[in-house]
């Protein structure tokens, strides 16, 4: 018995390595949407049995990272401009319900960190050290989701932040995207201070349409470059 759930363990802590893995990947743009994931070939570029691999894909795409092609693996899920729209009306509502319920409750320990976040993001930029400001961008707005009290709240709010981050990843080192971004948190900050759930939702608000219109604008153009590429190869 105490092989077995020693074994059992082991499985549980390798699919949770192999499933974070594969997440960071795909998050981050590692793995482009369009991919195909293979359990098999995964197993073994990864050096591990196939149980752990077949666990953790199949928790990527109940999450929506992937979809399931019958008898071939998976294939990584390409946003479209509507899925696009879809996301961001989405997070919107959740993360405006989420900052009315983290202004009545964040310490004033947590507002430090925010302000600290802002500080060191202000520095970042003027240092040119744009690839430190996604995980900048990243624990401004967990500090939000942790303030809510709400562990449904937050993993809500975590995973449709996550679908978003590799578009932000691409953007965060354009200057004025990083400045428009640092902007957009001095706003939620002031109302957080301020504790003006109107003036919240409304930085809030203009933050998440912002980021939604300049990924639009970077899908179009990679888009548009990518028609002009093929059509001088031809």
């Amino acid at each position: 018995m105490r092989v077995n759930r020693a074994t059992k363990r082991n499985i549980n802590t390798l699919t949770e390595q192999v499933y974070s893995d594969l997440r960071s990947a795909i998050i981050t743009g590692e793995i482009t949407g369009g991919t195909r994931l293979v359990e098999a070939s995964l197993a073994l570029e990864m050096k591990v049995s196939r149980t752990p691999v077949r666990e953790a894909l199949h928790r990527l795409a109940v999450e929506g990272f992937l979809y399931s092609i019958p008898r071939s693996g998976y294939i990584v899920v390409e946003m479209s401009d509507y899925d696009i729209e879809d996301l961001f009306v989405t997070r919107l509502a959740i993360e405006q319900l989420a900052a009315r319920l983290a202004v009545e409750k964040i310490t004033p320990v947590e507002l430090e960190q925010m302000g600290l976040n802002l500080k060191m993001t202000e520095e970042k930029i003027k240092d040119g050290h744009t690839e430190a400001l996604t995980q900048l961008d990243v624990e401004f707005h967990g500090l939000i989701y942790k303030a809510t009290r709400s562990k449904m709240l937050f993993h809500i709010c975590k995973s449709l932040s996550d679908h978003s981050l590799k578009y932000r990843i691409a953007l965060i080192h354009i200057p004025e995207f990083a400045q428009k971004t640092r902007d957009g948190h001095h706003e939620i900050f002031r109302a957080f201070l301020a504790k003006d759930k109107d003036k919240l939702e409304k930085a809030i608000d203009g933050h998440l349409k912002l980021a939604k219109e300049d990924i639009l604008k970077m899908l179009e153009q990679t888009r548009h470059e990518m028609f002009l590429q093929e059509a001088n190869g031809i």
